[in-house]
């Protein structure tokens, strides 16, 4: 029956590409529907004629049927869009546009029905990607910021309020040069110039003035936004490096004042070295100037003990003689440690016989050990060459102040001198054997140091400048070798040692072995 008082329409309505309804506006009955409706909605003819039409909103809009009602009876009125609900329960969101429909004894309405879940799902991904934009914009550690073309404030994020102290509605329409100090403003407008030149972004470091006059350093990027082609505005992300600008700061200030101090050691240093110049000059005036006349009176001293002397002049003789002896000794000792230092101590290689060097040691020493009731003796190992090649004159005063030293320091007993041949089978090893008073272990690490003595008494005991040992040490060094002591266990005294390095002489005889290099 619906048929026939359709057929006026029929034409028009079942060939109508858009989804068409027709409905009772008092019952909401579904009345027909053409082929389009249904492939949108997936029903048969039958099914969906079978259903209200507002059997099509989904359950979560119930709550607004009474106000739909109004809407769907309205002569002419458009809605949407709205969720409805095809067969297989797919969610659609359509706008709806309704017309009067004359049927006999029926209020009916036309529904024609638009599409519009892909647009709907379009304008939601936008407004799901806006609030996405807009919650790392908020919540950005980095400082963002966006200006227009002429510089004035558009809007800043939370972090840029936090670095400058201004509250966004403070900053909005401001220039953006006003948070930027004096000397760095003309950068925002070569940047504008640039992007507008046509430079996709800009990367520099920004000074920012914050409210409270403190300044902080961006590291800014800069991009153009354009609306339909057309620049608008500029986007900028700023990173705080202001901890890394004052730690470059600190770094070029210790930079400068590590020159400053590099150009006063350097100055020092040529004060130092023209210091020693100097010194190493008046050391070699004052060997002259010193042991000239020293070798005069010594001289005198001698001849005055040849002539008739009655006994307290002799007494006074002798002892102006050892006082000649020793200040002579410190001399040389001085005047010999200064050209160590100085590099410029000469040495002289050539064959000498151990024993005879030990000998004119013993020797020189005997008459001083006498006096006190210390023997003197010595021992060379049979595995050691008669003679050995290198500088006679510095082993001898190496070995003298060995033993002299431990002549001093002994009271009663004896000195001994043993030359063997060391473990490795290489060196040779001297040792001076004491039965003095040892040396403090607190002390032994420091004895062979220049002026160094092991108290304050021993020097107003035993006399002496303390330069013997240290002399020893670096005449021993200079030759290759390596020098120590220890305490004699169980007996008293101290043993004082030293290995000087052998290899065969380069001459005419192979089986003579060198002390040194």
């Amino acid at each position: 029956m619906l048929q026939k008082r359709l057929s006026g329409y029929e034409r028009v309505y079942s060939e109508n590409p858009v989804p068409t309804l027709v409905y009772d506006c008092k019952s909401f009955q579904i009345l027909e529907a053409n082929e389009s409706a249904l492939a949108l909605y997936g029903y048969k003819a039958e099914e969906l004629c079978a259903l209200k039409i507002l059997d099509l909103f989904p359950p979560q809009t119930r709550s607004q049927l009474s106000a739909l009602k109004g809407e769907l009876c309205k002569p002419i009125n458009a809605i949407g869009p709205f969720p409805h609900r095809t067969a297989s329960h797919q969610e659609l969101f359509v706008g709806m546009v309704f017309l009067p429909f004359e049927i006999e004894g029926t209020d009916a309405r036309i529904a024609m029905i638009q599409d519009e879940t892909a647009h709907h799902s379009a304008e939601e991904a936008l407004r799901a990607s806006e609030e996405r934009y807009r919650e790392l914009f908020e919540n950005a550690n980095d400082v963002i910021f966006l200006h227009d073309l002429n510089g004035r404030i558009i809007t800043i994020n939370r972090a840029a309020e936090y670095l400058t102290g201004y509250s966004r509605l403070e900053v909005i329409g401001q220039s953006f040069g006003d948070l930027i100090a004096p000397e760095s403003r003309y950068q925002m407008h070569d940047n504008i110039r640039n992007h507008l030149g046509g430079s996709a972004t800009q990367h520099y470091e920004l000074p920012i003035l914050s409210k409270f006059g403190t300044r902080r350093f961006l590291e800014v990027s800069t991009r153009i936004i354009y609306r339909r082609g057309h620049p608008v505005a500029i986007q900028g992300i700023g990173r705080d490096i202001t901890e890394r600008k004052l730690a470059q700061q600190r770094l070029l200030e210790s930079a400068q004042e590590l020159q400053q101090k590099n150009e006063e050691l350097s100055t020092a240093l040529q004060l130092a070295k023209e210091a020693t110049q100097l010194k190493e000059q008046f050391l070699a005036n004052t060997s002259h100037e010193l042991r000239t006349p020293m070798n005069g009176i010594m001289g005198m001293v001698n001849l005055l003990k040849n002539t008739a002397l009655d006994a307290e002049q002799r007494e006074y003789a002798d002892i102006i003689s050892q006082c000649s002896n020793d200040l002579l000794t410190i001399i040389n000792d001085i005047l010999d440690l200064s050209q160590i230092e100085a590099g410029k101590l000469s040495m002289t290689e050539e064959n000498f016989d151990l024993q005879d060097s030990i000998n004119s040691v013993l020797r020189l020493l005997r008459l001083r050990a006498d006096s006190k009731g210390v023997g003197l003796r010595y021992g060379i190992s049979p595995e050691l060459p008669k003679c050995i090649f290198g500088d006679s004159v510095r082993f001898r005063q190496i070995l003298t102040n060995l033993v002299a030293n431990a002549v001093k320091f002994t009271a009663s007993g004896s000195v001994e001198v043993r030359l063997t041949l060391a473990c490795d089978g290489a060196q040779l090893r001297c040792e001076v054997i004491d039965s003095g008073i040892g040396v403090e272990e607190s002390v032994r690490e420091r004895i062979f140091e220049a002026f160094f003595q092991a108290d304050g008494t021993t020097k107003r005991r035993y006399g002496g400048t303390g330069l013997g040992l240290a002399i020893c040490k670096q005449l021993v060094e200079v030759m290759g070798g390596r020098i120590g002591t220890y305490n004699n266990t169980p007996d008293p005294g101290a043993t004082f040692w030293f290995e000087l390095p052998l290899k065969q002489q380069p001459s005419e005889q192979p089986s003579i072995l060198l002390v040194y290099s």
